[in-house]
């Protein structure tokens, strides 16, 4: 469950997925509110058709696994998604005006 404090502050969601060979990306956001409790439920449903669909217009900063590892270390509390079930290349591309934000 996610505190209301966390709702308010901040969650950090971590996705991780592999792509049709099997190399690995992950991303890593601060959700808040709405946004938070939408990817907590997507997490908590295993709703990787949701998953499939939203993921490229809220997952924007791909990181490396080192610092993936690193971050992960440090905090003690975030969400991690990963699943074999879902490749990157299955993601919908998100909305080109969605594309344009830096």
């Amino acid at each position: 469950m996610i505190s209301h404090d966390e709702l308010t502050n901040g969650m950090t969601f971590v996705l991780q997925l592999r792509n049709a060979a099997g190399v690995a990306s992950q991303w890593m956001e601060t959700l808040r509110g709405d946004v938070a409790r939408r990817w907590y439920e997507i997490y908590r449903s295993s709703d990787w058709p949701a998953l499939r669909l939203e993921a490229a217009s809220v997952f924007r900063h791909s990181v490396t696994e080192a610092q993936m590892d690193n971050y992960l270390k440090a905090e003690t509390r975030c969400i991690s998604i990963q699943t074999p079930s879902v490749k990157v290349e299955e993601l919908s591309a998100a909305p080109a005006a969605e594309q344009a934000k830096p």
